[in-house]
């Protein structure tokens, strides 16, 4: 899903009064943003664009809609927040149309009765529900509010085509990428327990709510690839820390 990122480890000693940055924490409300993306799926070139909105009192949808001449793609997420602050899907779907063809799965949380339907095309099933699983859009959510409250290792439960997977990740370091934008203060965050023919790492904006600036995840020889062209938060346009200002040994970023 992308170009070309350069990135430079650097300390993070200096400051920047013109940046403002948006600090939040697990504790506290959603931030909404709209995020465009360059993107690469199996070597095809696409846009992506990625929003979080309240789409009414409560209920916040999370989704991202990836398309090309070739074809689209569009996930989803509908959930609330419970009175403790933490995410609770009620809706998850994902459609694919490329060359003509099209899959489509749905899952829906039923909280009231423990249980996942799950849909994908004409089949359908259901699963045991329990506190605190989540969907593969709304567990990535979760981990940016984590990493906002200044967790470095994180394990999630998460629904996946209606079977019950553990992700695990950790921080692995903090970059400054060179980016469309300019350069982001970035924490780089890596899954620990994929398989060999499987990996995924993520740079999150340190001063924008973590949101994503690249992702990289390669499974069973594919690879998808997703990097930041532009974005606002909460109203806030995202800009790039001042490229002027001096790390610890002198230099400038």
């Amino acid at each position: 899903m992308m170009l070309p990122l350069l990135f430079i480890q650097t300390p993070f000693s200096f400051s920047d009064p013109a940046q403002t940055s948006l600090q939040t924490t697990s504790e506290t409300a959603i931030n909404l943003y709209r995020a465009d993306y360059s993107a690469r799926f199996s070597g095809l070139e696409i846009e992506a664009v990625q929003r979080l909105e309240e789409i009414e009192p409560g209920v916040y949808r999370e989704s991202l809609v990836a398309k090309n001449f070739l074809g689209k793609i569009d996930e989803q997420s509908t959930f609330k927040l419970t009175k403790n602050q933490q995410l609770r899907p009620t809706e998850y779907h994902y459609t694919r149309s490329i060359f003509g063809s099209t899959r489509t799965e749905v899952q829906r949380f039923d909280w009231q009765n423990n249980t996942v339907h799950y849909q994908k095309d004409e089949s359908t099933k259901e699963t045991e529900l329990q506190a605190g699983q989540l969907d593969m859009i709304t567990h990535r959510l979760q981990l940016r509010r984590d990493l906002n409250a200044g967790e470095k290792t994180f394990s999630y439960p998460v629904i996946s085509r209606g079977k019950l997977k553990q992700y695990h990740y950790r921080v692995a370091g903090e970059e400054v990428l060179h980016t469309a934008l300019g350069p982001l203060r970035t924490v780089k965050v890596e899954r620990t327990n994929a398989s060999d023919d499987r990996s995924f790492t993520a740079w999150l904006a340190s001063d924008w709510d973590h949101l994503i600036v690249k992702l990289e995840q390669h499974k069973n020889g594919d690879s998808h690839q997703l990097e930041l062209r532009g974005a606002v938060i909460n109203n806030q346009t995202v800009r790039p820390i001042n490229p002027d200002l001096k790390t610890r040994d002198g230099s400038t970023l």
